[in-house]
């Protein structure tokens, strides 16, 4: 039996795409453990964690203790901020009231065409005793009592924010940790890469020197949305931005409804509009999307071509290059979804990778159907 030699080169072709592009993928550039200054914890700076409660006394309530009992030698301090007319929050924050490192403080009801959660964590940071300042959403809670210990060991002399990372429990849907993952992947490792974009997960820790000589919100106050996303594009920079990935520093984030969570990436599309240095993420996106997609049709139109002429080289080359394709990407996405606390099955993984292109695109349309005015903090 013998073969053209297009036959051969195109055989050749389909075995080395399903070998390679699977590689082409941010899971596989999955952020690592990034070198820390070490010493003992009585070394590290003091801290001020901010938490801004707002709408969910329930979250606070459960999750604050944890905060109150951490084990962290040199010190900290928790700042809530609260909306001066939430009266179950009030109540929450009379229980926890004899609690020496507990400092609550609240927005004034007459705040007008501002963002309340940036106004309260403005208000929070000037409140803070420690140049150092930990913003947490109450959603989210340590899973350990060295979480701080294990944050700050990453507030060097030379840093100037840190960023953390949050995860889902095993409750939550299976697709929305693993679309939380795979942004995490991207945004986590483009601080690794010295390019600090924005962050997908709500805990974030920065300088209060910096954050008030550099006027903190300003320029979007009105936006009613994005505080993490703004702090990090505003004040991240290469080199003394870094990230926090040891389990000790994880948080877990309860799960957001349905609602909530579909609002979260609407909203995005918003904030997007106003953040800087975003071609870099948006370019690997669209060439990590489109070397899988294409990838994919590549080898069911050369499976399908040799079946039909009987070229069974090149067949058995496109069966081959799919199995590849869908071993590799299996592999590479159960490796990172273990590492980085993520609950997804292996037989999950390619059709979620396949389907994020279009909850993207579904995204897309709502965000073009919502009314914007949504977006932007009304008179209260």
């Amino acid at each position: 039996m013998t073969f053209s030699p297009l036959i051969l080169i195109l055989s050749a072709v389909l075995v080395l795409v399903g070998v390679a592009t699977p590689f082409i993928n941010p899971l596989f550039r999955r952020p690592s453990t990034p070198p820390r200054e070490e010493g003992p914890s009585a070394d590290g700076p003091g801290i001020s964690i901010l938490l801004v409660s707002r709408g969910n006394p329930v979250a606070l309530d459960e999750h604050l203790p944890i905060f109150l009992t951490q084990e962290y030698a040199p010190g900290y301090e928790v700042i809530v901020v609260a909306d001066k007319t939430d009266d179950e929050t009030g109540n929450v924050l009379k229980r926890y009231a004899n609690q020496e490192k507990l400092y609550s403080t609240f927005i004034p009801a007459s705040s007008r065409y501002m963002s309340k959660n940036k106004l309260g964590a403005t208000l929070g940071v000037k409140a803070a005793k420690n140049d150092w300042v930990v913003m947490v959403d109450p959603a989210c809670k340590p899973e350990s009592s060295h979480w701080l210990e294990s944050l700050s060991r990453h507030c060097g002399s030379h840093t100037n924010m840190v960023l953390g990372y949050t995860h889902f429990n095993d409750e939550a849907p299976r697709m929305m940790g693993f679309e939380h993952l795979h942004n995490a992947c991207y945004l986590l490792r483009s601080v690794e890469q010295g390019y600090p974009y924005r962050t997908n997960c709500s805990v974030l820790a920065f300088r209060k020197q910096e954050f008030l000589e550099g006027y903190g919100f300003q320029g979007n106050l009105k936006y009613s949305i994005g505080e993490y996303d703004f702090l990090v594009n505003k004040f991240g920079r290469s080199g003394s931005t870094v990230t926090a990935m040891e389990p000790d520093s994880w948080l877990l984030e309860d799960t957001p409804s349905k609602r909530t969570w579909q609002n979260r990436k609407v909203y995005y599309q918003e904030v997007r509009r106003h953040l800087e240095k975003g071609h870099r993420y948006q370019t690997l996106y669209l060439v990590d999307q489109l070397s899988m997609h294409l990838t994919y049709l590549l080898e069911l139109c050369g499976i399908a071509y040799g079946a039909l002429t009987h070229e069974w080289l090149l067949l058995g080359a496109g069966i081959l290059s799919l199995v590849l394709t869908l071993v590799l990407r299996t592999v590479i996405g159960r490796r990172a979804s273990r590492a980085m606390g993520a609950h997804c099955g292996w037989y999950q993984i390619v059709p979620f990778e396949l389907s994020l292109l279009w909850h993207r695109l579904a995204t897309m349309i709502r965000y073009e159907y919502a009314d914007k005015s949504d977006f932007i903090s009304q008179k209260v």
